[in-house]
């Protein structure tokens, strides 16, 4: 990690809001109760619809884990890179924070650490409000919005079209901006 990353990784760590989140167990509470009400949400559960709970709360735990331990946890895309194919307006991200506050208030955090938690969300607001998706970028470099990459399986998965098995060593077809995966039979001509 070079240094300026480094800073700006050391000068978000909070030991006050980790203890507060008593070590971790009380902010996997929290996501567990957020996320069960974002996901049925009118205004945004649809941007959950290829993906589980499960899934959502690991990736979330990690990623403020690190950010308030300094403890490397996370493994994901940044937040820009996981949010690029999501049209997100700024109500949608507010409603998004209004949620959160009201669940962080419930649980009794205290209003200091509610500020922390959502000035962390609000800095990363201009990677993830926008009118039209953009291009992932890995190594500086952009990758394409739509299409599927063929992939070889190291292990078995299930269609996301037909809910059919795939077998290990079989190809399966991955949409590159929302990870849907299909066999063969069900990858659209059109790609």
């Amino acid at each position: 990690m070079n240094e300026p990353s480094r800073r700006a990784s050391d000068a978000r760590k909070d030991p006050a809001l980790w203890a507060a989140l008593d070590g971790g167990r009380r902010l996997r509470t929290i996501l567990e109760e957020f996320y069960e009400e974002v996901f049925a949400d009118p205004v945004i559960g649809s941007f959950f619809v290829h993906t589980t709970k499960e899934w959502v709360i690991d990736h979330q735990y990690a990623f403020l884990a690190q950010v308030w331990t300094g403890e490397k946890q996370y493994f994901g895309d940044r937040p820009r890179n996981a949010h690029h194919w999501m049209v997100i307006s700024d109500e949608q991200f507010d409603h998004r924070e209004q949620l959160l506050v009201r669940c962080l208030r419930r649980h009794g955090l205290e209003e200091p650490h509610v500020e922390t938690w959502r000035a962390l969300d609000e800095s990363f607001r201009s990677h993830i409000v926008k009118a039209r998706p953009f291009a992932k970028k890995r190594a500086g470099k952009a990758l394409p919005l739509d299409g599927f990459e063929a992939l070889e399986l190291s292990a078995g998965g299930v269609c996301d079209g037909c809910q059919g098995e795939i077998d290990r060593g079989a190809t399966a077809h991955s949409h590159v901006r929302t990870g849907r995966t299909l066999c063969a039979a069900c990858l659209p001509t059109e790609r």
